[in-house]
């Protein structure tokens, strides 16, 4: 009867129970150093869900997001995932079919075997790849040192040797039945190489190999802890944790005496700090990195390299390792904890650098010292603006929620549509439409402040967290049912870092779509469609999921819509975010100049849409510094705005 014994042809095989034993000791002792390195950060006040993060860890793991933008390498990168889980189910199930009952013989082993067999060869075939890629190719991210090196090689000898050790077996005993190898067939090259040496040189050979398979198979096992191997260990963990992390939402923070923001290490929290190990250096978040593909000094993946290399947990990070420069050019849009396929999030850290500087040391760049010194004096960044946030409204028989007190929507204009020339038309087209539909309505006008999502971002907590408190007051003082913004980033603060019960939030893109579909608002095709292509706001489709609406509204007013390459969930952001608007770009390294070359690539474009004010302002003066001086930029309200069927 086909079957296999447990140590068959081997003396003294239970000798590897105690060194797996000793290796499983040693493994620990080593990570034991990671824990020490962990347990220096902040304790994390979220508590565990349990269900929802073991599935949501379940969900990522066993879909392996590697796929998402390379496929050829994250096939590969499968086979040897699921390869490997494969054959280490296989030797548990041999375990028990040794140990607790005996049901692996007959057909049921042909099939076992075939499984294994054909795992292995996968996850060698994966792993040959993957190293051509690294080393012959070299397309992949990351350092090329002994310890990548060994990442590779110790799991492909691991599966060399396991073929070496069956494949010898095989042609000392075949079983009752030879033909049985055919099923075998990932080793039946080398049983057919063993064979004309005789029984004696290939009792010999197996005994070589299969103990050489258990010292690499055990060293395959200490390398967990100090190879790239770490992340088998290291990216579960760091999955359990973030998964449920919704996209640009930044953890609450309780500022004190004792914390102004992140100086080192230990200033992390312990959660942050197993996602700076688990980082794999995959290079997906420089390679979608906006500041990285204008030529900035950021890279988000070399910042968590250099934070993995720190030994000293106390060990100032900004200055001699992360300098300035690459820690003021991230706009915070989010491409890099979108792409990655651990979900390590630079931006967080970024952002925990910033505060300390901008709170504890008073450091940040010139250009938003006047931005952030009107928040906190006339409550919003535009320290040049002489209007207030009623000017815009006048003629338009706007109501303010003063007068009103109870009403269904509430508009929230922003800073930048109520107080900036420009986004002031937008603001109005809004009101427009909404007169149009007759939807009762009410801004808060001179009771609004700026809701400081860039100043947070930019590092100024202590600001954000006065004005939320603030604004969230004057919101109490009212009874409606939705707040509607044309601001992506007053839109993702409200509706995702604001307490706000029983409100809901929406985009206006929503809003308006909603409009449509009721039958409310009416309208027109236009007479001459133009060419438009859609620039994606950060906050609007990376970080809250709204594609559709937007391009919905500009085909129906008419446009001529033309996809650009990095639309959707590849869109390349403005440059305003995370306080890119108030930096002095240098010439040659302007992100929103790479966008709008990236709008203006494909087709004759006419217009592109958008819907976000900070976006409106950055693509406008690229425009006119790429003397693109036929394009013109609208937010997709204005769109609409002018395209309204008479009544």
């Amino acid at each position: 009867m086909l079957s296999r014994e447990l140590f068959w042809g081997i003396e003294s095989g239970w000798v590897t129970y105690l060194l797996g034993a000793l290796v499983i000791a040693i493994l620990g002792y080593l990570y034991h150093f990671k824990i020490v390195r962990w347990r220096s950060g902040q304790e994390e006040k979220a508590s565990i869900n349990w269900k929802d993060q073991t599935l949501q860890l379940l969900r990522n793991m066993l879909s392996q997001r590697l796929l998402d933008d390379q496929k050829t390498w994250g096939i590969m990168h499968i086979f040897v995932f699921y390869g490997f889980i494969i054959l280490f189910l296989g030797t548990c199930t041999l375990m028990i079919d040794s140990h607790i009952g005996h049901f692996l013989f007959g057909n049921t082993f042909v099939i076992f075997k075939l499984i294994l067999n054909t795992a292995g060869l996968l996850a060698m075939i994966g792993i040959v790849l993957l190293f051509l890629r690294r080393y012959m190719l070299k397309t992949a991210k990351g350092e090329n040192n002994i310890k990548t090196l060994l990442s590779l090689v110790l799991p492909f000898l691991v599966l060399i040797t396991g073929f070496l050790v069956e494949g010898s077996r095989l042609a000392i005993n075949t079983g009752d039945n030879y033909g049985w190898q055919f099923w075998a067939f990932p080793v039946y090259p080398v049983v057919k190489l063993v064979e004309p040496l005789g029984r004696d040189a290939a009792t010999t050979a197996h005994v070589l190999s299969w103990w050489t398979h258990m010292f690499i198979s055990f060293l395959t096992i200490t390398a967990l802890a100090w190879t790239k191997l770490s992340h088998i260990a290291l990216v579960p963990l760091n999955l359990f944790h973030q998964a449920l992390q919704a996209p640009g939402r930044l953890r609450e923070i309780e500022l004190s005496e004792d914390y102004f923001g992140t100086e080192n290490l230990s200033g992390f929290t312990r959660t942050q700090l197993i996602s700076i190990d688990a980082c794999v250096s995959a290079g997906q978040c420089e390679i979608n990195c906006p500041a990285f593909n204008s030529g900035k000094a950021l890279s988000p993946r070399t910042i968590m390299e250099k934070m993995q290399k720190i030994s000293n947990s106390e060990t100032a990070l900004v200055g001699d390792i992360i300098t300035e420069e690459e820690l003021w050019a991230c706009t915070t849009c989010g491409a890099c904890q979108q792409k990655c396929p651990v979900l390590s999030n630079p931006v967080e850290k970024i952002i925990d650098l910033r505060r300390y500087q901008v709170m504890a040391l008073g450091n940040m760049p010139q250009t938003w010292q006047g931005a952030l010194m009107s928040l906190q004096r006339r409550g919003h960044p535009w320290n040049a603006a002489t209007r207030s946030r009623l000017d815009w409204a006048k003629g338009l028989d706007v109501p303010v929620a003063a007068e009103k007190k109870q009403f269904d929507v509430l508009f929230w204009v922003g800073c930048t549509g109520a107080l900036i020339d420009r986004n002031i038309k937008v603001s109005q087209a809004i009101v427009k439409l909404l007169q149009y539909c007759g939807i009762d309505f009410a801004i808060l006008g001179n009771e609004e402040s700026c809701t400081c999502h860039m100043a947070r971002r930019a590092g100024d907590e202590y600001l954000y967290q006065e004005m939320a408190e603030k604004n969230c007051s004057v919101l109490n003082q009212y009874a409606f049912n939705t707040i509607i913004t044309a601001c992506p980033h007053c839109y993702h603060t409200l509706k995702n870092e604001y307490a706000l019960p029983d409100v809901q939030v929406l985009s206006h893109a929503v809003y308006l779509r909603e409009l449509i579909e009721k039958g409310l608002l009416k309208i027109k095709t236009a007479a001459h469609p133009e060419n438009t292509t859609y620039h994606d706001p950060c906050y609007y489709g990376r970080m809250n999921g709204i594609y559709e609406q937007p391009r919905e509204l500009c085909k129906l007013a008419g446009a001529n819509l033309i996809e650009n390459e990095k639309s959707r969930e590849k869109s390349f952001c403005c440059g305003g975010g995370g306080g890119g608007i108030w930096l002095d770009d240098k010439p040659g390294a302007r992100i929103f100049e790479t966008r709008a070359k990236q709008l203006l690539e494909k087709g004759n474009i006419e217009t592109i849409a958008t819907a976000c004010p900070f976006c409106i302002t950055m693509l406008e003066t690229a425009v006119s510094n790429l003397e693109a001086d036929n394009v013109k930029v609208k937010d997709i309200a204005e769109l609409l705005a002018n395209q309204i069927q008479d009544r």
